[in-house]
């Protein structure tokens, strides 16, 4: 199934209806942003979507936003009959081979275990970190609260290791392209991760 498949730029009419049928159903409703936001940023060539095809069907994707060399992940899911199963593993690896192999600096947020509610969010929280973790991305060294929602900030493995200082500043631009000023200075608070930088 993996061998064959492929990782290329989705179409408008892709990332349609993939927020129709897989977004709304792989990320809770506080986490979606509005479809016509998500096109307004395409047109503008603020936004990329990328998905690992095999034929026409889209086994995992990719949603970023993007500011010069430097990308956020925004959105990133495998169909849910594939998870476990290595699809991830292999959508990051092509990902990093592909479209990713050019730029700067790449970044993942993912909800801090730390700020977990109950023990098997936890272990859901610290599962995935593994994931990421296991295929190469590193902890930055960097906490940020959006929305009132902790998260960690990781780095993929593209062009210099950056610090903790440089993701600060690379999470602190790309934010900026999502949120205005107003919004950004109300909702987004930056720290360091004493626990997770490596």
């Amino acid at each position: 199934m993996c061998s064959a498949a492929e990782v290329r730029a989705l179409t408008l009419g892709e990332v349609r209806a993939l927020y129709a049928q897989r977004l709304t159903r792989d990320f809770p409703p506080d986490e979606l942003k509005p479809l016509e936001r998500i096109e307004r940023a395409l047109a503008r060539g603020e936004y990329v979507c990328y998905g690992m095809a095999d034929g026409q069907s889209i086994l995992a994707y990719a949603f970023f936003v993007v500011k010069g060399s430097c990308a956020l992940f925004d959105y990133l899911a495998v169909d849910s009959e594939l998870r476990d199963r290595g699809v991830g593993g292999a959508f990051l690896r092509m990902l990093l081979e592909g479209p990713l192999s050019a730029m700067g600096c790449v970044l993942l947020e993912i909800d801090d275990p730390d700020c977990a509610k109950s023990t098997e969010e936890k272990v859901r929280r610290e599962r995935r970190r593994a994931f990421y973790l296991r295929n190469g991305l590193y902890e930055t060294g960097v906490r940020a609260r959006v929305y009132g929602v902790t998260y960690r900030i990781l780095a993929l493995p593209v062009g210099e290791r950056v610090s903790a200082e440089d993701a600060r500043c690379v999470y602190a631009e790309l934010y900026h392209v999502i949120l205005p000023p107003k919004r950004y200075a109300e909702w987004v608070c930056l720290f360091p991760d004493d626990n997770g930088s490596s």
